[in-house]
């Protein structure tokens, strides 16, 4: 990979990381939830700045190519975010039909 390219994508993952905590203190996102995307681009950078790492592991898997593997890795844990978004927001949609019903009785109790 270019030197050019690694410090660019270096500067990007920094970049990254500092929004996460901006979000963070804002509270616009869960600390849950910055903490994922905080090591994602942790993980990345890390194999930006070392990646003979890829290579190796990609050989050990048996991946002719490097980037097979890291688009696969990265499909899973799109995956799994998308997997864990939908628990949220079904206990979410759970939660919000059993505030509904609770106002409505309390509704239906002051009326009286």
């Amino acid at each position: 990979m270019n030197l050019n390219l690694r410090i660019f994508i270096i500067l990007l993952m920094l970049i990254g990381i500092y929004s996460i905590v901006k979000v963070i203190k804002r509270k616009n996102l869960s600390m849950k939830y910055g903490l994922y995307w905080t090591i994602i681009f942790i993980f990345m950078l890390i194999l930006v700045i070392f990646p003979n790492i890829v290579e190796s592991i990609a050989a050990l898997c048996g991946f002719k190519e490097a980037p097979n593997m890291l688009f696969l890795i990265a499909i899973f844990i799109l995956f799994y975010i998308i997997f864990r978004l939908y628990i949220t927001i079904s206990k979410l949609q759970e939660m919000n039909r059993s505030l509904i019903q609770e106002v409505a009785l309390l509704k239906k109790d002051n009326k009286k």
